[in-house]
């Protein structure tokens, strides 16, 4: 290593290495070191004296352990350990792979500190976890209940209610006559209307049961719908097809065809409740499956099962994260990195949600999953919301659920937690009214036969299932765009710098069509943003959609969009096609050039340039919401270039408790825009603490910070009063006679900012 001391960057990925000198050591100013994809099997002890290195990836290679030294790196914020099997570190505590995405879009940050105590503690300390989740899924009335009560207490009753939502039952079993095993049995209601919830429940990891009969003769059709569903969010988790009632509707499936098309099938197995029949079979393969389980023995640190144990043995539907952490600080675990860790795991098994990344929702650790679920359902199922077409009034909570088990100080956390299942919005002008997509009127309005799409610039996505909520989620994501209120439950008409587009979801073709109406250069850029939140959906599918191109003049001839990306890399500049009346010839780089904008050619380019995309912080106060939803449709365009990547949807409630906390987003922030009104500067948190920080690392070099005027204010005499402000002349947004035209030139600001931060890295 002789020469190399004052080396900071490091890159030996994929290189097939078997094994590093100790004097990787001497590399002293080394603060970022790349070995992932290679074939170690251990790591030298002398990486303990890099003490600047605050970047170590070591993915996806052979490793059997970890040097005690690495936890002597006290600088070290960024360690990927994932694809290391031998470690026995579940995903839980590993957090996100580099540029990886959990749920719903967020990074599941795990730091170093958690990691390696986790692992230091486990190896030390443990016992098998010996715990799982067994998820039953079908449509209503499959007897997906009898099947658990059957199963469990060996009991059938013929009137048994229909499930309201989800309900989860422990299952306590003994394997291999030695192991004593618990089984958390989440039993999923079947109404279509709790199908676009159901997804943010089905995990990974799990093994499924899925519940089938024949009363409506279209089995093989529902099997598909689910097991697609299953395979989107259960990624690799083993199912059992239960034919289910069998003696009143016998039925079958095309077993092979299914088997070929998803090989995570393990067993088709009939069963009926009332007579008992195949519920031996059906239990033990159960356990079988159970017993494979990859997880279900990952170790567990004695002190975490001991507080495990007593949050389930609690009789309280939540309590605070205060009081959760004053438990973990009785029984034994009084590190706050291994508390949040603890609470990541139990949340993915489902013994107590928490949202400890989102300050709306951190307050409440969730005891009883149920309760959630029973609260959610209620209202998606009330009354009164189908006579308001889903228009929800904060109100309208006291009037649905118990007041004992949802008293109006949790109200609050239900609504952020729907907005965060991005399941409703809340409406512009009135922070108490919300609306729900999933039950909107499900009739187009006539103004979408205002678009022809012969004058349109087109775009398709087709789907092996579509998914329920995919359109109602997209609303959502884009309801700042939304023209005049036309909306319905499968489309929605956009404005966007004064183009229109239309986008209808077709379940019965499984596909959603965009057309963009509006002046040929700019439609693109609304394309860019459609398509942008389409994908930031896509990404929490297995699957992936087809996208298509609908040729110029012909839409209803379309080409593949990969195909046209790799027509592309071959150089192939035209070919023909058939139009049903005879050939035309299209030029490939006119069709891409179309539906693309500069620099975003694929968005597999942005998703490839994630990791190197600048970290962008919002700093703003809750008030000016709005606001920030409407720059951040804008910033969509570059977070899509793979410019920057925004930490994602933060609301800033002065005087919270957690508010001294200073949050790591910032701290790791290249680019940091303070969105400056008069509510912002009278924040204690907005301006108090993370203003003081940001200007503390503008200072530094570490970040460049961006007032952005939002409102009028007097802010002349602020910290930032010097920096170069947007818009230009800082005028304030609202000022701007042309809103389109304001967040167009803060877009191109930072943009510059961007372009300009990401050269000096590049040297």
């Amino acid at each position: 290593m002789s020469g190399l001391e004052q080396l900071i960057h490091l890159n030996i990925s994929q290189n097939n290495i078997n094994s590093l000198t100790q004097n990787l050591g001497c590399l002293k100013n080394l603060r970022q070191l790349d070995i992932a994809d290679n074939n170690l099997s251990e790591i030298p002890e002398k990486i303990g004296k890099i003490k600047t290195l605050f970047k170590l990836d070591l993915s996806r290679n052979q490793l059997k352990a970890l040097p005690n030294e690495l936890a002597e790196i006290r600088a070290l914020s960024e360690l990927y350990l994932h694809g290391n099997e031998k470690l026995n570190l579940p995903v839980e505590i590993l957090g996100s792979a580099e540029g990886e995405e959990g749920p719903l879009y967020e990074e599941r940050n795990s730091t170093p500190q958690s990691i390696l105590d986790y692992y230091f503690r486990a190896l030390a300390n443990s016992q098998p976890l010996n715990e799982a989740k067994l998820i039953l899924v079908g449509f209503g009335a499959a007897g997906k209940t009898s099947l658990v009560n059957r199963l469990i207490y060996e009991s059938f009753d013929p009137k048994s209610a229909k499930t309201e939502g989800i309900q989860i039952t422990p299952w306590e079993m003994c394997l291999n006559d030695s192991e004593d095993i618990k089984l958390h049995v989440w039993d999923f209601g079947g109404q279509e209307i709790m199908h676009s919830t159901h997804q943010f429940f089905l995990t990974e990891r799990s093994l499924y049961v899925l519940v089938l009969n024949g009363r409506q003769g279209h089995e093989d059709a529902d099997a598909e719908y689910w097991l697609e569903l299953i395979q989107s969010f259960g990624g690799d988790s083993p199912v059992l097809v239960v034919l289910n009632k069998i003696k009143e509707h016998p039925f079958d499936v095309n077993r092979g065809a299914l088997q070929q098309k998803f090989p995570n099938i393990r067993e088709f197995i009939a069963t009926d409740c009332e007579t008992g029949q195949g519920i031996d079979l059906l239990r033990a393969a159960i356990e079988r499956e159970t017993d494979a389980l990859e997880h279900l023995r990952d170790p567990f640190p004695a002190s975490w099962v001991a507080i495990k144990n007593r949050l389930s043995e609690m009789a309280d539907n939540y309590i605070s994260f205060e009081q959760y952490r004053a438990i973990c600080q009785t029984d034994g675990e009084a590190d706050y990195g291994a508390q949040d860790s603890l609470a990541v795991h139990l949340h993915s098994l489902g013994i107590a949600l928490n949202y400890k990344d989102d300050p709306r929702l951190r307050d409440t650790h969730v005891l009883n999953p149920h309760w959630v679920t029973n609260g959610i359902y209620t209202l998606l199922n009330a009354y009164e919301l189908a006579d308001t077409k889903g228009e929800l009034e904060a109100a309208c909570l006291a009037r649905n659920l118990d007041v004992h088990n949802y008293p109006a100080e949790r109200h609050g956390f239900l609504l952020e937690l729907m907005r965060k299942f991005e399941l409703c919005f809340r409406f512009q002008d009135d922070e108490h009214r919300y609306l729900i997509p999933d039950l909107l009127d499900k009739q187009q309005p006539p103004a979408a036969a205002e678009f022809d799409p012969a004058d349109c610039l087109n775009f398709r996505y087709e789907y092996p299932i579509l998914p329920e909520g995919l359109l109602p989620r997209f609303i959502v994501r884009t309801h700042v765009l939304i023209e005049h209120q036309l909306r319905w439950r499968t489309g929605v008409i956009l404005t966007f710098e004064g183009n229109r587009a239309l986008v209808k979801a077709d379940p019965q073709d499984r596909c959603v069509s965009i057309s963009v109406d509006g002046l040929g250069a700019s439609r693109r850029r609304l394309l860019a943003v459609i398509r942008s939140d389409f994908e930031r959906i896509h990404r929490s599918f297995k699957f992936t959609p087809k996208e298509l191109v609908p040729v110029p003049g012909h839409p209803s001839v379309t080409v593949d969009y990969k195909e046209l990306l790799v027509r592309e890399e071959h150089r192939q500049t035209s070919f023909d096609v058939f139009t049903g009346e005879g050939l035309i010839s299209l030029n490939v780089r006119d069709l891409l050039n179309g539906v693309d904008l500069e620099g975003t050619r694929h968005p597999t380019v942005a998703m490839d340039r994630h990791s190197q995309a600048l970290r962008l912080f919002y700093s703003y106060s809750h008030k000016d919401e709005t606001l920030r939803d409407e720059l951040e449709t804008h910033l969509k365009l570059l977070q899509r270039q793979g410019l920057i990547q925004p930490w994602h949807d933060r609301r800033i409630l002065p005087g919270d408790d957690w508010a001294n906390d200073i949050d790591d987003n910032l701290n790791r922030a290249d680019i940091i825009l303070l969105l400056v009104s008069s509510d912002f500067i009278a924040s204690d948190y907005c301006y108090d603490l993370e203003m003081t920080r940001a200007m503390e690392r503008h200072a530094a070099g570490e970040a460049r910070v961006i007032p952005i005027i939002l409102r009028p204010t007097d802010w002349k005499n602020t910290p930032f009063s010097k920096l170069q402000s947007l818009p230009k002349n800082a005028e304030a947004v609202t000022q701007w006679s042309d809103r389109d035209a304001a967040w167009l030139n803060v877009e191109t600001g930072i943009k510059r900012v961007a372009e300009l931060l990401k050269g000096d890295k590049r040297l």
